[in-house]
């Protein structure tokens, strides 16, 4: 029984560390219809972003909604091929540009229509070990 509560109080914490409860500096990548590639005007985005957060302490959370829509598997099997593609053409920019903090990634699978844009937040620390403990108290209750 106390290894059910621990594994559950666990998928709790994951959640709300996946979570960015006040994001700080969003940037939106948007992508051409069928690539990977973002815009050089987009790079010096990226680069603004990366300056504004370096000092401070948190994590990017990179997000990406995928939606299904009444699409065929291959078709699905595609979409989520290509967001996982964007997103790590975003991450290895960010690597290349010797980002220090801890990058996350979220792929949305319940977005509410088509988009072509990854959302990068910054998340800052002290408010998310917040939401954390809260979860993790209110899991703990369970025992």
């Amino acid at each position: 029984m106390k290894r059910l509560l621990v594994t559950i109080s666990c998928l709790f914490v994951g959640q709300a560390y996946a979570q960015c409860s006040q994001p700080v500096t969003p940037v939106d990548i948007p992508f051409e219809v069928n690539s990977s590639y973002f815009a050089s005007q987009y790079a010096q985005q990226l680069q603004q972003f990366i300056q504004q957060t370096e000092s401070d302490s948190g994590y990017l959370l990179i997000e990406f909604p995928l939606f299904k829509g009444d699409k065929d598997a291959k078709m699905q099997e595609y979409d989520l091929w290509l967001a996982n593609r964007r997103i790590e053409r975003v991450k290895t920019y960010l690597t290349k540009s010797e980002v220090q903090s801890p990058i996350v990634t979220r792929l949305l699978t319940a977005g509410k229509e088509d988009s072509r844009t990854v959302s990068l937040h910054w998340c800052q620390q002290e408010q998310d070990y917040a939401a954390i403990a809260d979860n993790s108290t209110q899991a703990r209750s369970f025992e």
